[in-house]
């Protein structure tokens, strides 16, 4: 099921960012490094485009499929680690994507990948900030989704793998010696909630999302970083899945 999410997660981003698969003026690269691959979907379709240029993705979890195009190679790695098993200035490109939690200070994996970069090549790292956002008054500070998120932030801050990074991640590349740096911001719905049509569908799947990962996150975050039995979090879990289908709230992830 997590695997059927990290798909849908994936297929939400790339009709967000208009179908593109990254954003760096990518040139004819060499290699390509993808950070926190999940089930390898961003590296195959890479692959295709770059069909000459040698793609690995790396990841804790083996959940990638076998089958995939000859310039394509999953490597189980922690990205933590200082060594990355390859000498300095090999990539030309590097990628992350909604690694939000998943290290303790995520300023180490920019301060290496500016190391293992070539000269010219290109650090990108597409994430969710974790608050959410409303424009028009209609999220109220008792909003039951935003009280999780908060709740998530403070359980994840205990266990000291902080949620919030995407809004640091302009400074940390410009102090790691990274220059020409480029920021973009989309909004991505909590659900259905929009007229626009496009972000309309964006909410449905966001929603389906949500609701989808929802428990496995309060699992892995409340239990660890605050104590709570898996009891108290299904009963706390009530309100807030009625929260992310309630259209009569307008809020959204920046991303």
């Amino acid at each position: 099921i997590e695997n059927d999410r990290l798909d849908l997660q994936y297929e939400i981003l790339k009709m967000l960012f208009e179908g593109r698969a990254y954003f760096a003026p990518l040139k004819n690269p060499k290699k390509i490094l993808d950070i926190g691959t999940g089930t390898g979907i961003w590296p195959i379709e890479m692959a295709h485009q770059f069909p000459d240029c040698e793609i690995t993705g790396t990841d804790l979890s083996p959940i990638q499929p076998q089958w995939v195009p000859d310039n394509v190679r999953f490597v189980i790695d922690d990205a933590s680690e200082e060594d990355w098993m390859i000498a300095p200035s090999s990539y030309d490109y590097i990628h992350t994507r909604v690694l939000l939690g998943c290290f303790t200070d995520f300023r180490h994996i920019v301060a290496n990948a500016f190391r293992y970069l070539r000269p010219g090549g290109w650090l990108e790292s597409q994430d969710y900030m974790h608050t959410l956002y409303c424009d028009d008054g209609t999220m109220s500070e008792a909003y039951p989704f935003q009280r999780w998120t908060r709740t998530q932030d403070e359980a994840a801050m205990a266990i000291g793998r902080p949620l919030r990074i995407a809004n640091k991640l302009r400074k940390w590349y410009e102090d790691a010696g990274f220059v020409d740096v480029h920021e973009v911001v989309y909004k991505l719905p909590v659900n259905g909630w929009p007229k626009d049509c496009k972000l309309k569908m964006l909410g449905r799947f966001s929603e389906e999302s949500l609701l989808d990962g929802i428990q496995a996150f309060s699992l892995a975050w409340l239990h660890r970083g605050l104590g709570w039995s898996k009891e108290q979090i299904e009963v706390y879990l009530v309100d807030v899945r009625k929260a992310i289908s309630d259209r009569s709230v307008h809020a959204y992830h920046k991303m």
